[in-house]
């Protein structure tokens, strides 16, 4: 039977994550501050978000008014036409008296 060495010695300190002193606190601060810019961020997108959501929903009616105010529009061009093209036949000869 072969003959099996010692067992394999297993450096289990490092298997957690820890914090340690050769972490400089600039480090630190700058992860800190890049989070506060990430949530700063976040909030001023939002709020940007919210005034174009309600920029729309003051719009909606106008669009509403804009395709009325183009049909009608339509109308008086199609009655604009329809006169040129009245005037433009040669009227009936008048009757002397």
């Amino acid at each position: 039977m072969a003959r099996r060495g010692p067992p394999a010695v297993v450096d289990t300190s490092d298997a957690s994550w820890h914090l340690d002193r050769k972490v400089p606190v600039a480090i630190i601060m700058a992860i800190f501050v890049q989070t506060g810019g990430v949530i700063w961020w976040g909030a001023t997108a939002a709020e940007r978000l919210s005034a174009l959501e309600r920029k729309v929903e003051l719009a909606a009616p106008q669009a509403d008014r804009l395709t009325k105010v183009e049909t009608r529009l339509e109308a008086v061009q199609d009655g604009i036409s329809e006169i040129k093209s009245i005037l433009r036949k040669e009227p009936p000869p008048v009757k002397a008296r």
